[in-house]
């Protein structure tokens, strides 16, 4: 894997801080808005948003991407995560189907554009960190194909509830997580 040694210039770690608050600022909207109070969310999400700004300019992690790259997925991510907020939070006002469709499209384009980031940026990778990042989505998809798959012949037995589709992004994150987490212990 590659390792990046070298100390970032303060030009890198201002651009790493400033994608840390504009992230945790999204974050903190969200996160402020489901516990009623915008203020201190917003203020937490700042200050999470620039300590991890500040982790990625100090400390390497082992998946070493170009840092604008990071910065993107880090931007982009953030914005499906407000944009897909904003949906559900509009779905609370009396809109008609074709206004409601064309809301949707713009939490379906922000996930494309953290999609593209993400895949982007592992074809930026040398080969084992691709392959590592490979076999962590192949995992992860063959674990959400389990979960999933379990979970619907239970609900189809009357075990368990109906769920709604959007969990199951939810399950895949923390399989590939999983995934990922295997195959860094299994190349390390």
């Amino acid at each position: 894997m590659k390792e990046n040694n070298q100390l970032l210039s303060s030009t890198e770690m201002r651009k790493n801080l400033i994608t840390g608050a504009i992230a945790g600022s999204m974050l903190g909207l969200v996160f402020g808005y489901g516990f009623g109070s915008l203020w201190p969310g917003l203020l937490v999400g700042v200050s999470f948003g620039l300590a991890i700004g500040f982790r990625l300019s100090r400390f390497t992690p082992k998946m070493r991407y170009p840092l604008y790259m990071t910065r993107r997925m880090v931007l982009s991510g953030s914005l499906a995560l407000l944009a897909v907020f904003g949906f559900a939070l509009m779905q609370d006002y009396s809109l008609n189907q074709t206004q409601m469709i064309l809301i949707a499209l713009i939490p379906i384009a922000a996930i494309t554009l953290f999609v593209v980031a993400m895949a982007t940026a592992i074809a930026s990778l040398d080969e084992l960190q691709r392959r590592i990042q490979t076999e962590a989505i192949s995992l992860g998809f063959a674990g959400t194909i389990i979960i999933c798959a379990g979970y619907s012949l239970l609900q189809l037995a009357g075990i368990l509830p109906a769920l709604n589709w959007g969990f199951v992004i939810f399950v895949m994150v923390f399989m590939v997580l999983a995934g990922k987490m295997w195959t860094l212990w299994r190349y390390r």
